[in-house]
Formats: structure tokens, C-alpha cells, sequence
């Protein structure tokens, strides 16, 4: 018995202060990880949340087999800036000049794995294709927090660390963006890793050393960046302009930095121009959302409608934007008060040099992302955005915030341990609030996205569309994802619809028309009569003499028959190829 009890003392004892209790600590964390990746996948994950989540996974899938960047979605205003450049139309159209290359790259690597069942068949409620690209999001999460766990070692010390990256995957923000299917999860730990790379230069900057291959390495992440989304281009320029200021020698480093960045983005803007004219590809327009129309209304027009538009309605749209990013700031951060807590730290004079160099770092990045999209703006589609970049500095601000508030709760010279262990569960509590609400209140959000999504509905066009044929949609992204079948984005008027029908401009024959909430009962009557879908009222009400319509078949779909599919014949009649 007494050889027993030395065994387990032993035991014990190795738990408590061995190396077994690390091992054990490391697959404690692990499994909270795989715990809150199953919950968020299993009770709230309800398929791709928006437009250009769909986008860009059509196109990963066209890459994943072998067909490079084609697109199956066409907007109106790339046949006008084909046309514009005297480029052919019927060919180039279906050429991705609309967004970064790099998503749908990285998407074509999660879906080539379940190539089998990219088909999807309307008793999937759930696309397969959807759950693996929700799951490469994790991933990218994971490694992220993993990147975060260094950097923070290297600025401040290991408690702080875990601490810090602990905090950050309570965020049910930034859960929420994992299953929405946008790029920001990937953003994220790209812009970890750069973030790490700049802390090493400015490590090594303080102690004398060469900063060269650190400040090339991060130039290519920002590079990397860019090619994942654009408007990330803004949070480069902040962090060239404080090489300049901050780095020695002060040219060479800035140069360094721009060269780097420019090798790795450079070779797409020429890949556009070859494509189509212009080195920003289509998304350039992007910046005239709210000048005129949404962005939406530029994307569907085939020539740019810029009549009036002056300085002073871009300063207004920025003016705008700033304001509600300000009012905002909270629920940008996800909630978190801890990242909040990062301005205030900017008072704070920490005791390494390095630490508050990279503070001044995060905040001039942090500033060029909020000027980016003031300019650009930030329109979001079931709760999550494609340009929120908030999202990217919660982790490296939660770390400086935790910094802060952990030097004023030593202040207090609290002696008491189980005190501290009160204080930092409670800023567990108040940053994961959304989480456990989650987790406790239950869920009435529905299996889907409806509206408008309900893929089993979208997928039956696979069935009754031929892969040549094209269909208009208010939602083409959906269409070129779920259904898999070729899709315009609805023409502004009638009558350029009927010259996409007639003439068939894309090199394609336009067969089908499919019409959603999105122009239908998401608006009132008023803005279905008067608003960027008036010219289709007839058609979206229901009203329209069909015998008239250039397609003469149609029939319901959707939930509550909220969905309308028309066709020039009975596509329910057609034989399978």
C-alpha cells in the first residue's frame, strides 16, 4: 500500500510542478479550442454569409479545378470597362478582376479534398463546400492566435501572453467572421505574422542589429496582404511612413520595405491591365459606392453614371464613415474592453523601448485602416462586412490593453491571489459576453440565411441550366456558387437585359432569370417602385404580362414562394445531360 501512495504522490507531484503538467495545460487548451470550434460550427454555422464569400469561393472552386481565376458571375460594369478598353468582351468577361487573388486561392485548397461532393443536391441543407471553407477559417484563426502567443512573449512575458490569447478567442466577433466565408480570418493571420516580423526589426533596431531581412520579410507580408484585399494597401502605407521615421538608415529601410511589397503585388496589377485596362481590375469602382448609387447600382450599370458628382459628395460619404466607424469603435473591436482599453495605454510609458515603439506601430496601422474605409465605407450583409479591418488589430490590441490594465491592478498592491484570479476572470466575462450568451440563450436564427439565401433552392438550377447558358440574378454570387451554372448580375434597366438576351454580349446565351428578396420583400413598395430595382417593378410584383417578357416560363421558389425563376422554356421538363 505504501509503494501505491508514493506512486500517486508521485504522480501527482509531476502534474502539479513536472513536465507532464505543461503537456497537460497544452491538451487542456486544445480542447477548449476543438469544444468552441464544434459549437460555433455546429449550432451557429448556417452556410456563407455574403456576396463576396460567395464570389470568391466560386472562383476558388473554378481554380481548385484547374480553370486559373475565371469567374461564373458577370457585372454589367465589366462588359463596360471591356468594351472601354477595347478588350473582347465575350472572352475577358469571365476573367476575376473584381477580387484579391489570394482567398480564392486558399479556398481552392480546402475544397479540393471534398471534389466529390461540390455537386450539391437539394437535400443538402448545409453545402459541404461551405463547412470546408468554414473550417480553413479556424484554422487560420488558430494560427493566428498561435503568432499572436510569440509576439506577445516578445513584447511582454509568458503570462501575459497566454493571457492575451486567451482573451481573444472568447471574441465571438471574431467567431462570427470564421463562418461567414470572407477572407478576414486569413487577413488575420497574415497580418500576425507581419506584425511579428516588425516587432523583430524593431527588436533588433534597439539592440543595434540588422533590420534588412526583417523589414523585407514583413515588406512581402504586407505584399501577401494586399493580394488577399486591397484596402489593407492603407494599413502598408501607415507602417512605410513610420519606417521612415523610425528605422536607420531611414531611406534604405523605407526602400526595402516598398521593394519587397511591390515584387510580390506588382505581377497581378499587370495580370489586370492584361485582362482588362485598368491595374486595379474592377474593383477600383468600389470607391464610388454611395456617389450616386450603392455600389451595387455602379456594378449593375454598364456605363459609369458620374453626372454631378464632385469633391464635395466624396468628403461627405468620408466624413460619414468616419463618424459611424467612431460611434462604432465597441462593437468594431468585438466588444472587447480589453482591446478598447489599448488607447488608453497609449499614456502608459513601458519600461521596454521596443514595446512602446510597436504601440505607435499598431496605432499608425490602425489609423491608415480606419482612413481606408472612411474612403471606401463598410457595408455589411448579415452582421459581417468584407472591409471591416478593425478585426485584424483586436488581437495585438487586446495584448497592450491587458498590458495596461495588469500595471494599474499592481498598482493597487493587492497581495491577495485569489483577488487577481477574480480580476482576470472578470475581464474574461465582460470580453466573452456575446460568446456565453450564446451559448446559454437559445438560438432563433434558422438553419440558413434565409433571406435570401436557401442553397437547396439555388441548386436546382444546376439541374435546369446548362452549363453554357448564363441567368440574371439579384444574387448571381449565390447562383455561381450553390448552382454552380454560369450568372449576370440583374442589368439596371429592362432593356439591357434584353440586349444581354438578345445578343448574346457575354459570349454566353442569357436563359434564365432568377429574382429574390434581395430586389423583392426585403424593400418596402416604395423602394421597389422608386428605388435601383425600379425599371424590374413589373417583374419583381408579380406583374408583368409574360407573354410580352422575353421568357415565357416561370415558376415559384424559396421559402413562402418568395423567389421567382424565370426560363425561355419548362426547365422542370428538361432531361439531365
Amino acid at each position: 500500500m505504501g509503494g501505491s501512495a508514493d506512486f500517486i504522490q508521485r504522480m501527482v507531484h509531476t502534474l502539479e510542478a513536472g513536465g507532464a503538467a505543461i503537456w497537460v495545460k497544452r491538451a487542456l487548451a486544445v480542447l477548449v479550442i476543438l469544444g468552441l470550434a464544434a459549437f460555433y460550427l455546429m449550432h451557429e454555422f448556417r452556410g456563407l454569409a455574403t456576396s463576396q464569400a460567395m464570389d470568391q469561393a466560386q472562383i476558388g472552386r473554378n481554380l481548385a479545378n484547374g480553370e486559373g481565376w475565371r469567374t461564373d458571375l458577370v457585372r454589367p460594369l465589366a462588359v463596360g470597362q471591356l468594351q472601354r478598353a477595347g478588350k473582347d468582351v465575350a472572352k475577358n468577361v469571365w476573367y476575376d478582376t473584381y477580387n484579391a487573388p489570394l482567398p480564392s486561392l486558399v479556398n481552392a485548397v480546402a475544397l479540393l479534398p471534398i471534389k466529390a461532393k461540390w455537386k450539391m443536391t437539394p437535400k443538402n441543407v448545409l453545402y459541404a463546400g461551405d463547412m470546408a471553407l468554414a473550417a480553413l477559417s479556424i484554422c487560420f484563426f488558430v494560427a493566428s492566435l498561435v503568432v499572436l502567443y510569440f509576439t506577445a512573449l516578445r513584447l511582454f512575458d509568458k503570462r501575459l501572453a497566454l493571457l492575451g490569447a486567451g482573451l481573444v478567442l472568447v471574441c465571438d466577433t471574431i467567431w462570427e467572421y470564421t463562418l461567414s466565408g470572407l477572407p478576414q480570418l486569413l487577413l488575420l493571420f497574415l497580418f500576425s505574422v507581419t506584425v511579428y516580423l516588425l516587432v523583430r526589426a524593431v527588436q533588433a533596431q534597439e539592440a543595434g542589429g540588422r533590420v534588412g531581412l526583417w523589414l523585407a520579410a514583413a515588406g512581402a507580408g504586407f505584399g501577401l496582404l494586399a493580394l488577399a484585399h486591397a484596402l489593407t494597401i492603407w494599413i502598408f502605407i501607415a507602417a512605410l511612413i513610420f519606417s521612415i521615421f523610425f528605422f536607420r538608415p531611414r531611406g534604405w529601410a523605407a526602400f526595402i520595405v516598398l521593394a519587397t511589397f511591390a515584387f510580390v503585388y506588382t505581377p497581378w496589377l499587370v495580370r489586370n491591365y492584361v485582362v482588362c485596362g485598368q491595374p486595379g481590375g474592377l474593383a477600383i469602382y468600389s470607391i464610388l459606392d454611395g456617389i450616386n448609387h450603392t455600389e451595387a447600382g455602379h456594378m449593375r450599370r454598364i456605363q459609369l453614371d458620374l453626372e454631378g458628382v464632385g469633391l464635395g459628395h466624396f468628403r461627405n460619404k468620408f466624413i460619414a464613415n468616419l463618424t459611424s466607424q467612431i460611434g462604432r469603435i465597441m462593437e468594431h473591436l468585438g466588444w472587447s474592453v480589453v482591446a478598447a482599453t489599448f488607447f488608453v495605454s497609449l499614456l502608459h510609458v513601458f519600461r521596454r523601448k521596443e514595446t512602446g515603439a510597436v504601440r505607435w506601430l499598431v496605432l499608425a496601422m490602425w489609423a491608415g485602416a480606419v482612413l481606408g474605409m472612411s474612403v471606401y465605407g463598410i457595408n455589411e450583409e448579415q452582421g459581417v462586412a468584407a472591409n471591416q479591418l478593425h478585426l485584424l488589430f483586436i488581437p495585438i490590441m487586446t495584448c497592450f490593453g491587458l498590458a495596461y490594465l495588469l500595471v494599474q491592478w499592481n498598482r493597487l498592491e493587492i497581495e491577495l491571489r485569489i483577488a487577481r484570479i477574480g480580476f482576470l476572470t472578470l475581464l474574461f466575462l465582460l470580453c466573452g459576453i456575446p460568446m456565453f450568451l450564446a451559448m446559454i440563450v437559445p438560438s432563433a436564427k434558422g438553419g440558413v440565411r434565409w433571406p435570401p439565401y436557401v442553397p437547396p433552392y439555388i441548386a436546382v438550377l444546376n439541374d435546369w441550366m446548362r452549363p453554357e447558358e448564363v441567368t440574371a440574378s439579384d444574387m448571381p454570387w449565390a447562383i455561381s456558387w450553390y448552382a454552380d451554372r454560369r450568372s449576370l448580375w440583374l442589368p439596371e434597366t429592362v432593356n439591357a437585359f434584353s440586349e444581354f438576351h438578345d445578343y448574346g454580349v457575354v459570349g454566353a446565351p442569357v436563359k434564365g432569370l432568377y429574382l429574390t428578396p434581395i430586389s423583392g420583400s426585403q424593400n418596402t413598395l416604395s423602394d421597389i417602385l422608386k428605388g435601383e430595382y425600379k425599371d424590374w417593378a413589373g417583374v419583381i410584383l408579380r406583374s408583368v404580362d409574360i407573354s410580352k417578357f422575353p421568357l415565357k416560363w416561370a415558376t415559384l421558389l424559396g421559402l413562402q414562394n418568395e423567389c421567382v425563376f424565370f426560363a425561355d422554356t419548362d426547365r422542370q421538363k428538361i432531361p439531365k445531360p
